[in-house]
């Protein structure tokens, strides 16, 4: 369990992050509908949720048996909010920047601030310096990389199917050329796995 002295601050983020989340579900997904759930800060933010809530119960109640679950759940979210964080500022961003879209909705409007930026900087602080994550295996990012590379597939295959487009534009393969959309995700491929490595070699460990 984390030591006392880290507890409290790690208490507090994963509690902003569980309710701003909870608002988030009640206000932002019925307007959205489930077609919401295609992307892929939505369910990273939902992860985190799901994680900050057994984080905190775990902390709580002092109830072991949930360590190990906690430990990964935080992981799996940290690693996917530290990815959504990424993606945001380094290829969304500037795309929509370049196709005179504005970058409003991505940074300021409505669940932005709070699913792009502020939920995954809460995260990945509390996760790197106040919680103990001593349970981590060093399978961890690989594991990370096979659950981002799923959604990838899936999502990759809803746009061959003419199910979906989108919703980033690494997914549209019949309005960007082949060899851009393999550039695009074997560079994607890469940051996630190097941001997934990093979380794990540095996070603190221990008491």
């Amino acid at each position: 369990m984390t030591a006392k002295r880290f507890l409290i601050p790690a208490i507090v983020f994963n509690l902003f992050i569980l309710f701003s989340e909870i608002v988030i579900i009640f206000t932002e997904l019925p307007v959205r509908g489930f077609s919401a759930l295609s992307y892929y800060t939505v369910l990273s933010n939902l992860l985190g949720m799901v994680a900050a809530a057994f984080f905190i119960y775990s902390a709580i109640t002092g109830f072991k048996r949930l360590n190990t679950a906690r430990t990964l759940l935080r992981y799996y979210a940290t690693c996917m909010l530290s990815f959504t964080f990424i993606v945001v500022f380094t290829m969304l961003v500037p795309l929509a920047h370049a196709a005179g879209m504005g970058t409003a909705f991505l940074l300021t409007e409505g669940a932005a601030p709070v699913q792009h930026i502020i939920n995954p900087v809460l995260s990945f602080v509390s996760f790197m310096f106040f919680e103990d994550n001593s349970l981590l295996k060093k399978r961890q990012p690989l594991i990370m990389l096979s659950l981002t590379l799923l959604y990838a597939f899936i999502m990759i295959g809803f746009n061959i199917a003419r199910m979906a487009n989108g919703p980033y534009p690494f997914f549209q393969v019949y309005d960007y050329p082949i060899v851009m959309i393999i550039l695009w995700l074997a560079g994607l491929i890469g940051v996630t796995y190097f941001i997934n490595f990093l979380i794990y070699r540095f996070c603190r460990k221990g008491s």
